[in-house]
């Protein structure tokens, strides 16, 4: 455990997120790795980056340290610590009573970007409901979430819900074919965007084709039912999360996505909820997200106000250049950077552009509902 000194003078202003990548199943990483700004850019399977996380990340067929998947921070003296031991230092300052009674020293949410490379792809999948989680899987999250597209490489596509409604003797015979070809032909594809956003709900079959690059907020699990084993490194077993695949086919929907919903609910139209000068402020995702997380995004052309009774969240520089400017003094931002905003700086600052683009930032909040 670090200085408990040092820990109580990092949160004295917004404390510096580390990076943090580590190998996965699927190849990727070079426009991650881009977004970071790391030398050299390439897919090596450093594909995810779990920029905000308490949660421990485990891959089937790579080594799982204990403190994988938990986000590191930058104290003070550059010594770089596990977030979490922040968190379990100074649970009240940094994260505030009411969280802290309700998910301990717990996030209560999981932000991490990641990248799908060349010829590859993340197999189709689901992930399952809170309620399904806490019978099954002893858990009391599932994983709804979000994806904020961020890059996106030409032959980039994507797959979310059925176009029909699907016998699940069908989808078994896919599955124990290792037909993908046969899944996706049954399942809405769309090619994604720099800038779009998408809200899934738990339980929808999705898909994710090679070239795109994804920041996502969710639900503070890695809980994913993989229908696809064939060529990654795991087995039929663990693509079930253990479970036997009878249970594993009971987490996924097989009615028909309508496009309505598709497109008019899960394909999201960002929404300006504030302006100031030539700055706005927009909301993201819907209201019933935020039993799970909630995401900002503020585009700022000069200067923006933000409110100081917003209790803990991250801050996630996007694009152009600029900072944070507040009681505790100056911190910069840009693409790449990103911060953890403690409960106890509960004051107003500003985010302020100092470059010729505007400056992008986007805030990932915890449950609130």
């Amino acid at each position: 455990m670090a200085d408990l000194d040092l820990m109580k003078r990092a949160i004295e202003k917004p404390v510096p997120i580390a990076p943090h990548t580590y190998l996965h199943f699927y190849n990727g990483g070079k426009l991650r790795a881009k977004f970071m700004g790391e030398k050299n850019p390439k897919d090596d399977f450093r594909s995810e980056e779990w920029f905000f996380s308490t949660n421990r990340a485990v891959t089937p067929g790579r080594e799982n340290p204990p403190d994988k998947g938990f986000s590191r921070i930058y104290l003070p003296n550059k010594e770089v610590v596990l977030l979490h031991d922040l968190l379990k230092a100074l649970p009240i300052e940094a994260m505030g009573e009411k969280h802290h009674k309700r998910f301990g020293t717990k996030l209560g949410i999981l932000v991490k970007i990641f990248d799908v490379g060349d010829d590859a792809h993340i197999p189709v999948h689901w992930h399952p409901s809170p309620a399904f989680s806490q019978k099954h899987l002893n858990d009391p999250y599932g994983k709804n979430e979000a994806w904020v597209v961020l890059d996106t490489r030409p032959q980039a596509k994507t797959w979310i819900g059925w176009k029909e409604d699907i016998e699940a003797k069908d989808f078994r015979k896919w599955l124990e074919a290792q037909d993908r070809d046969e899944m996706l032909r049954h399942m809405h594809e769309f090619v994604p965007h720099p800038r779009d956003i998408i809200f899934l709900r738990d339980s929808y079959a999705h898909s994710l084709g090679s070239g795109v690059c994804i920041m996502e907020p969710q639900e503070p699990t890695d809980w994913n039912i993989l229908a696809e084993w064939k060529g990654f490194p795991f087995g039929k077993q663990d693509a079930a999360c253990g479970l036997d695949w009878d249970t594993a086919l009971e987490a996924v929907k097989f009615e028909k996505m309508p496009l309505d919903y598709l497109n008019g609910y899960v394909r999201r139209t960002p929404e300006v909820v504030r302006r100031e000068g030539k700055s706005v402020e927009e909301k993201l995702v819907p209201d019933e997200a935020k039993q799970y997380f909630d995401v900002k995004r503020f585009i700022v052309r000069g200067k923006l106000s933000m409110p100081g009774d917003q209790g803990f969240y991250c801050v996630a520089g996007i694009s152009g250049k600029g900072a944070m400017k507040g009681p505790w003094g100056k911190a910069p931002l840009a693409k790449g950077k990103f911060y953890f905003m403690p409960a106890c700086l509960s004051k107003p600052y500003s985010l302020v552009s100092e470059g010729a683009k505007p400056l992008e930032v986007m805030c990932f909040y915890p449950p609130t509902t």
